[in-house]
């Protein structure tokens, strides 16, 4: 079953989430000589209370990202996201000021060192990589610097963190750890491994109808779902999902494996894979007190992020006081351009949500 994680950040906050679950959590360090990389070097294209981002500053941070998580280069080619993405990244330079001088212990600097370890090889090993970090200018310092005031931040805001917090942010999204037990049958619109059409969503209703009704009408799971499901992880065993959380599952999935009635076979559920023919056999309410560490430690994380990001939406737009990005190269034919100079009056709408699919 293709599953989804949620992340109701920003874009950098969300690519942060990546680095820090790869790569594991660091500790502070001190500041390097003369702030942040490239810092002062080039043309000033962000002003903050107290502080300036340069072009070449803004490149290496860029490239940086780049390497842990390659999606970034995408993003950074549309102007509003690139905007976002410098707007957050001021926002890390602020919060970073405060934490700067804190000293490694020895576990967490054997973190850096092994962070640093692992980027370095996949340098070295894509030559393509290496010439966009040479380009930049990125050097070994300059990664460990990025790596060092990102997780310390999120550590530092994972401090702030109350049991009252992690109870709060339990009760907001309580129905993600219910434990189910589901059967169904994927009818694909799209390859679940490629991603390439597999049937046109008309035709994937239709199909799904029609297996709907073959189970309503006394149908066996097993021979049904062996015979039309596209899910490979349960068309060998009747559809079956057994004693699972909720949380993995895609959005619209998991709704309907949360809300639909126990022991009925439901209307086709569409998600982004296709429709799907539910039958939600049990679920059970997990309470807080049940809950695993890690469970526990995954909460506090998503209680950390979302008063980071009320931070990044509320707080940071007043403390900026412009940003003079390149303007985008208009396309040919076209007489409008985007200017990248701002004023922080207004506030920033640029914030996205962003869903990352692994399969399973």
């Amino acid at each position: 079953m293709l599953r989804i994680r949620h992340a109701r950040r920003t874009i950098l906050l969300a690519l942060v989430a990546a680095l820090v679950i790869v790569l594991a959590a660091g500790c502070g360090k001190k500041t390097e000589e003369g702030g942040a990389p490239g810092a002062g070097a080039g043309k000033t294209i962000a002003t903050y209370k107290d502080g300036t981002v340069t072009e070449q500053e803004f490149k290496k941070y860029s490239t940086f990202f780049g390497i842990v998580q390659p999606q970034t280069e995408m993003y950074l080619s549309i102007p509003q996201l690139q905007e976002q993405f410098l707007r957050e990244y001021i926002g890390y330079k602020i919060l970073y000021k405060p934490l700067a001088d804190k000293k490694l212990d020895d576990a967490s600097q054997k973190q850096v060192d092994e962070f640093y370890a692992q980027i370095s090889k996949g340098i070295d090993s894509d030559a393509a990589l290496k010439k966009k970090v040479s380009d930049a200018g990125l050097t070994e310092k300059d990664i460990r610097y990025f790596y060092t005031m990102i997780t310390t931040i999120m550590k530092d805001e994972e401090s702030k963190v109350t049991d009252e917090d992690v109870k709060k942010q339990f009760e907001a999204t309580k129905a993600d750890y219910n434990i189910i037990t589901v059967r169904h049958i994927l009818i694909a619109t799209a390859d679940p491994q490629t991603g390439a059409e597999k049937r046109k969503d008309e035709e994937a209703l239709k199909l799904a109808k029609d297996v709907k009704a073959q189970l309503d009408a006394g149908g066996d799971w097993k021979e049904l779902a062996k015979k039309y499901s596209d899910d490979t992880g349960s068309k060998d065993k009747g559809g079956l999902y057994e004693n699972q959380p909720a949380k993995g599952w895609v959005a619209e999935f998991k709704e309907a494996a949360n809300k639909q009635e126990i022991g009925k076979i439901g209307d086709p559920v569409k998600s982004q894979f296709g429709y799907h023919v539910m039958k939600v056999e049990k679920r059970t309410e997990t309470p807080f007190d049940k809950l695993t560490a890690d469970e526990k430690t995954g909460i506090k994380q998503e209680a950390a992020s979302a008063k980071l990001n009320a931070f990044m939406t509320t707080d940071l737009p007043k403390l900026i006081t412009k940003i003079d990005l390149p303007k985008a190269e208009a396309p040919a034919g076209d007489t409008k351009t985007n200017t990248g100079t701002t004023n922080t009056d207004k506030k920033d709408d640029a914030s996205t949500n962003e869903k990352k699919t692994e399969g399973k």
